[in-house]
């Protein structure tokens, strides 16, 4: 049986935890994680983009309920306020700014989502010059309210493929190579482990694979704990609501717990 999602309360406490316990940038003494943590982590330069925040806007106002299929919960058919969903499920504009800055200071430029959820997120990465984004998506009405919400903020670089990602990830996979993957899908250990291995199987050259919400469930943290622990993987970053693993740097091993 599946481990639920942790309390609120039990979040703040592991977050007031991770607070007193994590490091500065400074801590960190390996040349290219110190420039990642400079330039990512302690840069707080990047624009917001009200184009962008105007559409999440629109979202956490919306009074339209839809009908969705969850994979993430066996292929359950949910009814939901969008407003609801906005407030759930979309990265904060400091975490999209993130992401979209991780991106640009590893010049990736094939990205690759896992959960486009309302598109968000995925807009703040398309922002980024001479990127391709290829955002994942289980159902077919929430991927319609983020291709509406790209469109209305002039966003038309943002390929779609819908489905679950059991049937979809692997070909996908297969015919592009990924530099940055972002996985925001489903929150249970045994597929966000077969995720990663199918990520990790299909990546050649350097990659960055970070993981939304490392910190949201037992099965969460146990995945985390598992994907350090894999022999392949020499250097993560645990900023407690994502965890970055670096694929094929040069670099020396060690797993980061740094304060953002």
């Amino acid at each position: 049986m599946a481990s639920k999602p942790y309390s609120a309360l039990k979040i703040a406490f592991k977050y007031a935890r991770y607070c007193l316990t994590s490091k500065t940038h400074f801590s960190v003494h390996a040349p290219l994680v110190f420039g990642f943590c400079e330039n990512v982590i302690a840069n707080i330069r990047t624009p917001v983009y009200q184009s962008i925040e105007l559409e999440r806007k629109k979202f956490k106002t919306s009074k339209q309920i839809l009908n969705f299929t969850d994979y993430g919960k066996n292929g359950t058919t949910i009814s939901k306020k969008v407003s609801d969903i906005a407030k759930r499920s979309l990265k904060s504009p400091k975490y999209a700014r993130l992401i979209s800055r991780s991106v640009a200071y590893l010049n990736a430029k094939m990205v690759l989502e896992l959960g486009t959820s309302l598109g968000i997120t995925t807009a703040y990465v398309a922002q980024n010059k001479g990127v391709n984004v290829l955002s994942l998506e289980g159902d077919k009405s929430v991927a319609a309210l983020a291709k509406q919400a790209w469109n209305n903020a002039g966003i038309t670089t943002i390929e779609q493929v819908i489905g679950n990602f059991d049937e979809t990830l692997l070909g996908v996979l297969q015919a592009n190579r990924f530099d940055f993957i972002y996985i925001d899908g489903n929150h249970k250990l045994e597929p966000t482990l077969r995720y990663f291995e199918q990520c990790l199987a299909n990546t050649k050259s350097t990659c960055v694979i970070v993981f939304d919400d490392i910190h949201y469930s037992r099965e969460m943290e146990q995945a985390w704990q598992q994907i350090k622990n894999h022999p392949t993987i020499k250097c993560t970053i645990d900023l407690f609501f994502l965890g970055f693993v670096f694929i094929n740097y040069k670099i020396t091993p060690k797993h980061y717990v740094l304060r953002f």
